[in-house]
């Protein structure tokens, strides 16, 4: 007499050729089940999900039906579920302790991503110093590399107030200008190109992320500093490889920084963490980054700091408001955002996707569960 097969339930694609979901697929009734609304959801887990043992989550969960945080919802879930898993090592939208009240296991997953996340902060790193994107957009309009260069030194501005490179199109100006050759070392008439290399960099967050940016940093010729709650062992921070320098706090290691990168999760500690306060005890003329969470810079700060020119350029993965964005953000050419991709790639998605399956099998073989949160 066969066994029915425990059902798992997934709110989220993965790779379906990867060999470990093969595998699974023929241990578990796997059911793929796009959110649409929360009434649907409720209805659905008195029918055909009423006897789910497992749910398997991209990062963004069920935020599209409003997560998994209120009474309803929550008693609403089986009593055959046993685990949850995110293939993230973030997450948000769940009330841990009501999910341990069921005795369901919330799991997420370890930072497999944080090369590729530090990969993304080296990218606006690099871009805040050498404004590349200007470069390549200049490019694409003249279609001619030394003309390019000519038109942004000799015949361009930068409004710092709206963030945007402008044509000069007054006459008396434009008389003045005697254009020879065009080296690349500007930007426009007010604006230069400078190098990270000898730059004090301010890594705020030293995990896994923090470690591997400062690595790359490092790499570059940059003067790094990390600002953590504790300080790591002195054998740790030989191991590393690199010089660096310790702050307990985010003022103290500001002062005196060219760039600061956020690379910490976002608590009721850290949010808002990156102000004016902060800004104004950075260099002149300064690059910030957070590939962390959204909500650890006050934005309007941000703002103040392009206008004013103290701050040179923000890249941003991670937004306060997100998946929504300041258009003023967004229209400015001193801004570099990513949408939040920071650990994208094929190789992430698919070790994230093995993690969790394996975590779901062991749980419902028996067998204790990794890497939980409640």
């Amino acid at each position: 007499m066969s066994t029915e097969k425990p059902t798992v339930l997934f709110v989220a694609p993965l790779n379906k050729s990867l060999r470990e979901f093969k595998e699974f697929d023929r241990e578990f009734n796997c059911i793929f089940y796009k959110l649409s609304t929360r009434k649907a959801f409720l209805t659905d887990l008195q029918t055909k999900l009423s006897k789910i043992a497992g749910i398997y989550c991209g990062f963004p969960g069920f935020r599209s039906i409003g997560g998994l945080e209120d009474d309803e919802i929550i008693n609403a879930l089986p009593q055959t579920l046993k685990i949850i898993v995110v293939c993230s090592a973030g997450f948000n939208g769940y009330d841990l302790a009501k999910l341990r009240q069921r005795s369901i296991d919330f799991c997420n997953t370890p930072n497999y991503g944080a090369p590729q996340v530090a990969e993304t902060a080296l990218y606006h790193i690099i871009c805040g110093f050498r404004q590349f994107p200007v470069f390549t957009k200049a490019l694409q309009e003249k279609g001619d590399t030394i003309e390019s260069r000519l038109q942004l030194q000799e015949f361009t501005k930068f409004d710092k107030d709206k963030g945007v490179y402008g044509k000069i199109t007054d006459q008396k100006e434009l008389s003045k200008i005697d254009p020879w050759f065009a080296f690349g070392e500007k930007l426009s008439r007010n604006r230069s190109v400078t190098s990270p290399l000898g730059k004090i960099i301010t890594i705020v967050g030293f995990g896994h992320i923090g470690k591997e940016l400062g690595m790359r940093v490092h790499a570059l010729g940059m003067k790094v500093r990390y600002v953590a709650i504790h300080r790591l062992l002195e054998d740790e921070e030989k191991r590393l490889g690199y010089p660096l320098e310790f702050y307990q706090d985010i003022r103290s290691a500001a002062t005196g920084s060219d760039c600061i990168v956020l690379c910490l999760p976002k608590t009721p500690e850290t949010v808002g963490i990156l102000n004016k306060k902060v800004i104004n005890l950075l260099n002149d003329d300064c690059c910030i980054i957070n590939v962390g969470r959204g909500g650890l810079i006050v934005e309007e700060d941000l703002l103040e700091g392009l206008k004013s020119g103290k701050v040179r350029y923000a890249g941003l993965d991670v937004l306060e408001d997100e998946p929504k964005i300041k258009l003023e953000l967004l229209s400015r050419e001193d801004v570099g955002i990513t949408p939040h991709i920071g650990s994208c790639t094929e190789e992430v998605f698919d070790h994230t996707a093995r993690f969790c399956l394996q975590n779901i099998s062991c749980r419902l073989n028996g067998g204790v569960s990794r890497s939980i949160r409640n």
